[in-house]
This record gives C-alpha cells, sequence and structure tokens, in this order.
C-alpha cells in the first residue's frame, strides 16, 4: 500500500477505529486470563504482567509494528534493575510493556491510571501512579518505588516527567535521585525511538506510514546506595543519567544513518 494512502486522513481515521479494537480486545482478553489464573495466588503481580506482556506483543504484530530491539546483553541475569528510558510518545507504555523482557514495575503520571483499560489493568497490578506536583504526596510515591526496587522488584521510570514535543531529550526530574540513590539497585539506561512517529504528542491519531520502532538498552550504571543525600549528589546523578540516555539516543539514530 502507498504511503500517500496511510498518510491520508480517511484511512488514519480507519486505522484508529481497528487500532482501538485491536488494543481493547486484546487487553481484554489478557485482563480475563489474568484475573482467572491469579485466583487464590499469591503471585499475582508476575500473572499479570506477563499476560500483559505478551498482550502488548500481540497487539503489536496485529497494528503492524516493526519493533527492532537491541541491547538485551545489557540487562543484568538474575537481579531487579531500574530502566531509566526517554518519552516520546504515549505509545512508549505499550511499547515498554511489551519489549521489556521481564516483569518490573512502573512508575507513571497519575493520569495514565485513568486511561480506560489499561488504567483498571495498572492499578490490579500495583503499578505505582505519580502525582504532577512535587508535595508530599509525590514524595510518599517516590518512597513507595525506593521500597518495591529493595524488595526485589525491576522499576521502569520515564524521568522527563511529560511527552518530548520535539522528539529531544527533556531535562529530568529531581525525583529520579531520590529513586536510584536510595534504592542500590543498578540502572539500565535504554530509549524509544521511532513512537513519536507513530503517535506524536497532542495527536490522537496514529501515523500507519509510520510503524518502525526500536527499543535499545544500555550498559548498566551502578549507584552507591545512600540512605542521605546531598543536592550535589542528587544533581550529579541526575546528569548522569541524562547523559547515558541521550548518548544512546544519539548512538540509535547514528546507526539508522549508516
Amino acid at each position: 500500500m502507498s504511503s500517500r494512502i496511510l498518510r491520508s486522513k480517511p484511512f488514519r481515521l480507519i486505522y484508529l477505529v481497528y487500532a482501538w479494537l485491536v488494543v481493547a480486545g486484546v487487553w481484554l482478553i489478557g485482563y480475563f486470563f489474568a484475573v482467572v489464573t491469579s485466583v487464590g495466588s499469591d503471585r499475582k503481580e508476575y500473572i499479570y504482567n506477563t499476560l500483559c506482556r505478551l498482550s502488548v506483543r500481540l497487539a503489536a504484530k496485529g497494528l503492524g509494528i516493526n519493533a527492532t530491539v537491541e541491547g538485551l546483553e545489557n540487562i543484568p541475569e538474575g537481579e531487579p534493575v531500574i530502566f531509566v528510558c526517554n518519552h516520546q510518545s504515549f505509545f512508549d507504555i505499550y511499547t515498554a510493556f511489551g519489549f521489556i523482557p521481564r516483569n518490573f514495575c512502573f512508575v507513571s503520571k497519575d493520569t495514565v491510571f485513568n486511561v480506560p483499560v489499561m488504567g483498571g489493568y495498572m492499578k490490579i497490578a500495583e503499578h505505582i501512579p505519580l502525582p504532577r506536583d512535587e508535595d508530599r504526596k509525590s514524595y510518599t510515591t517516590l518512597t513507595k518505588a525506593v521500597r518495591k526496587a529493595r524488595q526485589g522488584k525491576s522499576l521502569l521510570i520515564f524521568p522527563e516527567g511529560t511527552r518530548s514535543a520535539d522528539g529531544r531529550l527533556g531535562p529530568f526530574k529531581r525525583g529520579i535521585s531520590l529513586i536510584v540513590l536510595k534504592a542500590g539497585r543498578r540502572v539500565v539506561p535504554m530509549c524509544i525511538l521511532g513512537s513519536r512517529d507513530f503517535l506524536p504528542k497532542g495527536e490522537w491519531m496514529p501515523n500507519p506510514a509510520k510503524r518502525d520502532i526500536t527499543v535499545r538498552f544500555g550498559r548498566p550504571i551502578d549507584f552507591p546506595r545512600m540512605e542521605k543525600m546531598t543536592k550535589e549528589d542528587s544533581v550529579a546523578s541526575v546528569d548522569r543519567l541524562r547523559r547515558a540516555v541521550a548518548d544512546l539516543m544519539e548512538g540509535a539514530r547514528m546507526d539508522s544513518h549508516v
């Protein structure tokens, strides 16, 4: 099918309806199986997250998403880690669920938990909503994430706090330093590229002419565990994390032009 047809508004509208049917249908089926198979189980989070990952991969195939995953060898085996990722599109959430090859706890702004189907799943699977305002409630949420990491749960965080409108990496929120330095877990920088072309910020219709998405994982970064930290510690850790993600994004772009 020609790219001109794929970019046309009528086709995009048809694709939008189709996409919602596929995503909602697959997620509802996965949600049903999660409910049934987790009855009486003490591994509810594991069951929900595993079925979520399978559901997203099936939905991605149904949508014709061409996903390339690089750097899987950089994810340490047998230990919980903190994934720190750039954020360009609402579709990043689905991409992360499907292509991070392990179960994790997602730290996201609380508005995401109001999204139909996905929001209900996230609440039951005990993902962590983060209030937009940096007040006492936000601090409590961050300490909950630290506790999860210390208990052996991997985390995923989008430290920009919002989606990039132009594709460039934005500043990181300082709250990420509290989680990283208090958790004492290694950090795996990652980036998702191509999702903004498929579904840009502010758009409600996906672009079926742009369905190539790359997920890249970088080498893990060690941070010392700190019960107390100075402002300098916080700033230095945030700068180090942002630089790692920025380098990963730049490397992926350079490779795509080779």
